[in-house]
């Protein structure tokens, strides 16, 4: 019995170190956004590894932000907030919040 546990904790252990976690490519992706890209462009280019909520967008007096709703392997243990910030539909940059 300890063998199996000991053999189950092994791949657990090697399952969850080995998912690639995307986080870090998340902000580099957000961060290296030109500035004034539209967000047509900006949709057309969305990786893969996250999902961004374009339909229900948050509204802050002349911002338009979007959420990033899921990021794959994310394992950030803060549960921070990630928005894409746009005004005229033209890039403004990311914002990050608790």
């Amino acid at each position: 019995m300890t063998r199996l546990f000991l053999i189950l904790t092994f791949f657990s252990l090697t399952f969850l170190t080995s998912c690639k976690n995307y986080y870090n490519d998340t902000i580099k992706w957000a961060d290296e956004i030109k500035i004034g890209t539209d967000i047509k462009t900006i949709k057309n280019n969305q990786p893969e590894f996250i999902e961004i909520d374009w339909n229900k967008p948050n509204k802050v007096e002349t911002e338009t932000r979007y959420l990033i709703t899921k990021i794959k392997g994310n394992r950030d243990i803060l549960a921070m907030s990630h928005y894409l910030v746009f005004i005229n539909n033209k890039y403004q940059g990311r914002e990050t919040q608790k």
